[in-house]
């Protein structure tokens, strides 16, 4: 074992509903651009982790691909520099943002790899948010609406709250449709103009009208999928306003089969555009665009939570240590009433000991 390395401990996802822990080694030394991070806190991104700690994505099953079986779980969170090369961007010291595994260190190229500083004025936890904000905040950049427009957001977890207070801050009205009581709450105490329960209309045809209700001027401009279901596409297909937009932030995955005529005929005949709106399909680091990316999102994000436009803290419902990570995925999948926002806190609580090794 080289002294030149510490031994630092990581989730692992190894089979459906089965997660564990293990060591791995990281550089006491990082090199060029490299830093060593101590991590604060990390999110739970629910959609993609979900999905991939119960199956629902093939490709954990199919060897080769970014989700496959050992699956390290875990997208982002907030650390504190240890060490940093002489390239880095960011001294010792520094609190930053990054792309981090449920992890108790990383090592972040800043070279190559997003990594924004952390605002003095925010807490760890309230700033760690600001991963499922750049998850987020793509559908309001990819969307053609105005001033005073109305949007409506299908599905109320923390991807489409966060996405609807990203129109309302950018002066669109906003509507949220969920079934969960506890979310479509949450959703009018963090800024949306109106909350629909969808099973009060059996019909999407009574759907629609609720909506045109709502807004006064007919049906939404925007309609925004965040649960990743491709029958909420159809009906999102059904609701939106002639010349309006289907914007997909959340990704489908489970099979979904049906006739399609009708729904692309819809698209066709009322000059309605779907809308693909993954966080990856817009470039990462500032340098190489001049646009929106990744990193300068990730910056807006962290000011818009400081200044008190982007409301986070009403969606933490829990943090818990690392140990009991496993127990915050069943609590999402089964308790969505309970669990919303949930935070690992690495800070305050030893890393597990590890109980799964790769070589076994």
């Amino acid at each position: 074992m080289s002294i030149d390395t510490l031994a630092a401990v990581r989730a692992v996802i190894v089979s459906e509903q089965e997660m564990h822990f293990e060591e791995f080694r990281v550089p006491r030394e990082p090199a060029g651009a490299e830093i060593l991070v101590r991590l604060e806190r990390t999110i739970i991104s629910a959609g993609t982790e979900l999905a991939n700690y119960t199956g629902l994505d093939p490709d954990t099953r199919t060897p080769g691909r970014w989700c496959t079986y050992p699956w390290n779980p875990g997208y982002g969170g907030i650390g504190r520099v240890e060490a940093a090369g002489p390239a880095a961007r960011f001294p010792v010291g520094e609190r930053v943002y990054g792309r981090f595994h449920h992890a108790n260190w990383a090592v972040l190229d800043t070279a190559s790899q997003y990594c924004v500083r952390v605002p003095d004025s925010l807490d760890s936890t309230t700033a760690a948010f600001a991963r499922m904000g750049n998850v987020a905040i793509t559908a309001q950049q990819r969307a053609c609406v105005e001033l005073g427009d109305t949007v409506a957001v299908i599905g109320l977890g923390l991807v489409g709250n966060l996405a609807g207070q990203f129109f309302r801050a950018a002066g669109q009205r906003v509507i949220g449709l969920d079934l969960s009581a506890r979310r479509r709450a949450l959703a009018e105490e963090t800024g949306f103009a109106a909350t629909v329960n969808p099973a009060d209309h059996s019909r999407p045809e009574d759907l629609r009208a609720r909506l045109e209700e709502l807004t006064g001027t007919g049906a939404p401009r925007a309609i925004v999928e965040a649960v990743g279901d491709s029958r909420l596409i159809e009906l999102g297909l059904k609701l939106c306003a002639q010349n309006g937009q289907v914007i997909l932030l959340g990704t489908p995955r489970a099979p979904y089969e049906t006739n399609c005529t009708p729904m692309l005929d819809m698209a066709h005949r009322r000059g309605i555009s779907i809308v693909g709106a993954l966080e990856w399909t817009i470039p990462l680091l500032k340098l190489q665009s001049p646009g929106h990316s990744t990193e300068s999102n990730a910056e807006l994000i962290l000011r818009l939570i400081e200044a008190g436009e982007l409301r986070v803290r009403p969606l933490l419902t829990h943090v818990v240590a690392p140990s009991e990570l496993d127990s915050a995925y069943q609590g999402l999948l089964h308790r969505k009433d309970d669990y919303l926002g949930v935070v690992v806190d690495w800070e305050n609580h030893p890393a597990p000991a590890p109980d799964w090794s790769r070589g076994a």
